[in-house]
């Protein structure tokens, strides 16, 4: 018996590692496929709607669940309201994303503050393009930031072509651009021309059938930018407060050498 038992624990000895290497494994997977917080959110109208949809539609983008949506077709800036106290439905109710919140009717500052948010995209303007929404466009993003104390990014609106299904409002979607684009100017609100991003995709006039809303092809490039340009303001941040915290060590260390 002893001698059986001697042959066990000798054996367990040997196949201990092993057992550990896979625990160990299994373990690193684990952590591996935990999901990051999310940290990002974008607003908006049909066009982060469609981004939104994921990959089993045509217009979804890759990465849809890196971040939260908060999406309804046919809202304007409106959609923000004075006091920020959304109420979602109103306008298209069977198009709505939202993996915000559970709830339709809810306070932005609020839930932004609760889920911990860094950064906010604004994606609105098509559905109500001109000097009048511009400008309100401009003063609630900059009272959103000042709310929230979020990064908050704007992406304009979208190329206009002609399809003949929806009255042609290129001349005044680009004078919308032309003001948000200066209005921002001199705030800490980020402008991203999505625009521009947009018309960069080879045969972008192709990738629309309705001349507003585009496919996977185009909104991808413009969700890839959003979230590097994001990375790059996150690590922005992260390298200033570095340099902060080396400036006021040395200037302890300095005035501890001089006493």
């Amino acid at each position: 018996m002893r001698g059986g038992s001697v042959k066990k624990f000798i054996y367990l000895l040997c196949i201990l590692p092993a057992i550990l290497i896979m625990c160990g494994q299994l373990l690193y997977i684990k952590v591996e496929a935990r999901p990051s917080h999310k940290t990002t959110l974008i607003i908006g109208d049909s066009i982060p709607y469609g981004m939104a949809l994921g990959k089993k539609f045509g217009t979804g983008v890759d990465k849809a669940d890196k971040v939260y949506w908060l999406t309804e077709g046919g809202v304007n800036i409106n959609f923000l309201s004075k006091d920020f106290k959304i109420h979602m439905g109103k306008v298209m109710p069977k198009k709505i994303v939202n993996t915000f919140t559970m709830s339709r009717n809810f306070d932005l500052i609020e839930e932004v503050r609760k889920k911990k948010i860094e950064d906010i995209v604004i994606m609105l303007g098509a559905n109500w393009p001109g000097e009048k929404s511009a400008k309100l466009t401009v003063s609630t993003l900059k009272k959103l930031a000042k709310k929230s104390g979020c990064r908050i990014y704007y992406a304009n609106v979208l190329p206009y072509v002609h399809k003949g299904r929806y009255k042609d409002r290129s001349s005044v979607m680009a004078y919308h651009n032309k003001l948000t684009r200066e209005g921002f100017k001199g705030t800490d609100i980020i402008y991203i021309d999505a625009c521009k991003l947009a018309k960069s995709v080879k045969n972008y006039r192709n990738c629309t059938s309705d001349g507003i809303h585009y496919s996977k092809k185009v909104y991808n490039v413009i969700f890839n930018k959003i979230l590097s340009l994001i990375e790059k303001e996150k690590k922005a941040v992260k390298f200033s407060k570095k340099k902060k915290i080396s400036k006021k060590l040395k200037i302890k260390q300095d005035e501890e050498t001089k006493h």
